[in-house]
């Protein structure tokens, strides 16, 4: 192999870059030890930028394009080279190739959970997770507070100093809006926004601007269960029948395991005793309002009537009312007994066969 072969192998006369992650981010070119010729042909793809740094400084940045290197199209480079008549000589500078695209459906969550007062449930712990899409606006910012030394980067290497920070944003909206966690429910997509906007500035030290932010409330699993039980209360027609399925399923278990399954006699017993309250309740709720019938109809049976002309209350029995003289008909009487009116005059009550009078 000749000289020339030798130099021309040592030399990058094309430079250009495409990688098959799509969570990538950033990434440093490889010149695998070869040095940058004058002129040679740097191609930025679509969605790329190429970032050079020269001894430590960031120099020139090309968007998506096809440029050939020399001194019109390298300001910075130039002047640091100090090429003030144009360079015929090869260089070294590292190039960066930055993914400009957006990038969607990154995941997120609450590190920590937020303690809520609830009307039904008291105190409850709550958290939030979601998904943001973003892009890379300013390479310059992102190489310098992001990259750093690294030779790449990736949408895993946000997360150690992003979600902590949507965490805080999301526990000051909370705080700030006093909000139970179902409230907080309803109140998720404008949650979102809020947390978008709050997330601005913090991302923009970066280079990076937020697109779009979705969040929904993470409840704890017994809070979950709990609103699940409910649901299948009232969906089974009342705590009775719901009683009466959870000891059916209680003395199932039992059967098939009559020797180990103290859970499931345990859990029979809870069911009966709560059963058996609910029964007591009814029945007494039952009773009250029989007493409560029967003291309105004896009231109504001793008490007064309206007149049917003027509206004032006139004693039970009246034929005339003091008021306005208007005549009154007779009004049917009321059973002593089941407090059912029964027609003036008869002897006997037609609903339930009491003797009247």
């Amino acid at each position: 192999m000749g000289l020339h072969n030798i130099i021309s192998g040592q030399l990058l006369q094309s430079i250009s870059y495409r990688s098959n992650d799509p969570t990538e981010l950033a990434s440093l070119y490889d010149r695998d030890g070869r040095r940058i010729m004058y002129k040679s042909v740097l191609t930025v793809m679509p969605g790329q930028a190429a970032v050079f740094v020269n001894e430590g400084q960031i120099t020139d940045i090309y968007m998506s394009g096809r440029y050939e290197l020399t001194t019109e199209n390298m300001p910075l480079t130039t002047t640091l080279k100090e090429w003030k008549y144009g360079f015929k000589e090869s260089f070294i500078v590292d190039i960066i190739f930055i993914n400009m695209n957006e990038i969607l459906d990154v995941k997120w969550g609450t590190s920590e959970q937020v303690t809520v007062k609830d009307d039904v449930f008291g105190l409850v712990n709550v958290g939030a997770n979601g998904t943001y899409s973003f892009k890379i606006t300013d390479p310059k910012k992102f190489v310098e507070n992001v990259m750093g030394t690294k030779n790449r980067v990736t949408t895993a290497d946000l997360r150690p100093f992003v979600t902590p920070q949507i965490s805080m944003y999301f526990k000051e909206i909370v705080t700030d809006r006093n909000l139970d966690f179902f409230d907080m429910q309803g109140f998720s997509y404008e949650a979102a926004q809020i947390l978008q906007q709050k997330s601005e500035d913090f991302f923009g030290r970066f280079g990076i601007e937020i697109v779009k932010m979705s969040m929904q409330v993470a409840l704890p699993a017994e809070v979950r269960q709990a609103i699940n039980e409910r649901a299948t209360v009232g969906a089974m027609g009342g705590m009775q029948a719901y009683t009466s399925k959870k000891q059916a399923d209680a003395i199932g278990d039992m059967a098939k395991n009559p020797n180990g399954n103290m859970g499931a006699m345990a859990g029979a017993g809870m069911g009966m005793a709560m059963g058996s309250m609910m029964m007591n309740n009814f029945a007494n709720m039952q009773n009250q309002s029989q007493q409560n019938q029967g003291q309105q109809a004896q009231s109504q049976q001793a008490g007064t009537i309206k007149c049917p002309k003027c509206g004032a209350d006139i004693p039970s029995g009246s034929k005339f009312c003091p008021q306005c003289g208007q005549k009154i008909a007779e009004a049917n009487a009321f059973c002593p007994q089941c407090g059912k009116p029964v027609p003036a005059g008869s002897k006997f009550c037609p609903n339930c066969g009491a003797k009247i009078g």
